[in-house]
């Protein structure tokens, strides 16, 4: 209801659960799905990894509460784009959701420190033990890092294309190849990797 007020957003679907959710995908595709985390049959988490799998330029913002750590940390390894509190206020959602549109990751402060934490003290994320020791300086080219530096101020590829003079399709390139070296699946992981260390 909320989202539907603002003119700037137009609803396409609602879905009851993950699977009604892929059902409704097969016709028309969004460029933001909001997502919560407690649904029926196919839970949000499992419907992240699915969205992403099979329509990877779909953007996933996870709803959440304080006390869905494991969720949270689940969704991030399957590439969720961003995590907004479900008590959040329309404006806040509002400005996720265009923020999630334009390739930026835009995370409440209190989820983004359950993210650390969670980082931090879950030995079996897969990505850890292998970039935890790289030197960034090592695995990455020069241009590489001033992008890196730009996505961890919460640029959008568009903003980060005109303050490096760069088409936007080359920082996409960039942002893809400084995925791969350091062995992480999103903007999200690369974000929460650079903050913990």
């Amino acid at each position: 209801m909320l989202l539907s007020l603002n003119d700037e957003i137009r609803i396409i679907g609602e879905a009851a659960n993950g699977a009604e959710l892929l059902t409704l995908l097969s016709s028309k595709v969004p460029h933001v799905i909001l997502m919560d985390i407690r649904i029926p049959i196919m839970d949000g988490i499992e419907a992240t990894k699915a969205v992403k799998d099979q329509y990877p330029n779909a953007k996933v913002i996870i709803l959440t509460t304080f006390n869905e750590d494991e969720y949270i940390f689940n969704g991030l390894k399957n590439g969720a784009d961003g995590f907004i509190l479900k008590d959040s206020d329309s404006k806040e959602i509002i400005k996720s959701i265009k923020a999630a549109y334009e390739g930026t990751l835009l995370l409440h402060s209190q989820v983004t420190s359950k993210l650390i934490y969670a980082l931090q003290n879950i030995p079996e994320y897969p990505s850890t033990p292998s970039v935890e020791k790289k030197d960034l300086s090592k695995l990455l080219t020069p241009r590489e890092i001033e992008v890196v530096e730009q996505i961890m101020q919460g640029k959008s590829n568009k903003t980060i294309s005109m303050t490096l003079f760069l088409t936007e399709g080359t920082v996409k390139n960039y942002v893809s190849r400084i995925l791969d070296k350091l062995e992480l699946k999103s903007r999200s992981e690369l974000i929460i990797y650079l903050k913990g260390k």
